[in-house]
């Protein structure tokens, strides 16, 4: 029996799929990606800091970068931190070495301890920044965005995601005469096939809803690179923030009649 293989984005293909890693029906099937996104205005502001001292003693580090933590704790109660998301990271110690004339020369001992901060707006993240010591022991590392409800932003994603693989099945199959007889599977991982279409090279399909927002003109990435704290602006923007789910659905299909 000849098994049918559509691909939403690519070539409708007659293939006999012999190696494959995910499990295909024996029966006609539809295979269709399903894509939402959509772009949001970000209400978490986050600061990740590094603080890093060396010194001859190891005793006299610890205490410096200890000293430097405890001022930035203060520091962010002062400015209204969210609690439950500040996090600090346990000392880490190790040697810190340099090379002179071709040969690595002891330093001392590097002390690092790291502190994520998030805020709930961009005033306070502006105001935190802006009373950070002036000390290359204390260093701004990445600033990033994101969402309070960015679980339940994923969830309407992932449905929007279905119901657009829905429509597309629906309208390869009638374009070749075809049905949809049920759902054989769904998941949100990418199927790899001897025929070549792999997991990151399928081409985004239209939305469901056919409204989706096209994508933001600045990435996700970092706001600011690694900085001493003396360079960061306090005049900081935030744009927007994308979030895209795909859905990967196997149709069972059979002739109209």
């Amino acid at each position: 029996m000849k098994r049918w293989m559509f691909v939403l984005a690519a070539l409708v293909l007659p293939a006999v799929a012999q190696a494959q890693v995910h499990t295909l029906p024996d029966a006609p099937h539809l295979l269709v990606k399903g894509h939402a996104e959509g772009r949001y205005v970000p209400d978490r502001f986050t600061v990740d800091i590094q603080v890093t001292v060396i010194d001859p003693s190891p005793g006299k580090a610890r205490v410096a970068v200890e000293r430097h933590v405890l001022a930035l704790f203060k520091s962010i109660d002062a400015h209204g931190a969210i609690k439950h998301l500040t996090r600090a990271s346990s000392l880490s110690m190790s040697e810190a070495t340099s090379y002179k004339d071709g040969e690595q020369v002891h330093k001392g001992t590097e002390v690092d301890r790291n502190v994520s901060v998030t805020f709930d707006s961009l005033k306070r993240l502006q105001g935190f920044i802006s009373d950070l010591p002036a000390s290359k022991e204390v260093l701004v590392q990445a600033t990033r965005v994101g969402r309070s409800d960015q679980a339940q932003r994923m969830m309407t994603l992932r449905t929007q995601a279905i119901a657009n693989s829905k429509v597309a099945a629906r309208a390869l199959a009638k374009a070749y005469g075809m049905q949809i007889t049920g759902v054989y599977s769904i998941s949100e991982v990418a199927p790899d096939f001897s025929y070549g279409v792999q997991a990151g090279s399928w081409d985004v399909g239209p939305t469901g809803s056919g409204n989706a927002p096209p994508p933001p003109p600045v990435g996700r990435g970092p706001a600011l690179a690694s900085m001493d704290v003396k360079a960061v602006p306090t005049a900081l923007r935030t744009g927007t923030i994308e979030l895209s789910q795909n859905m990967y659905a196997v149709y069972l299909i059979a002739p109209k009649n």
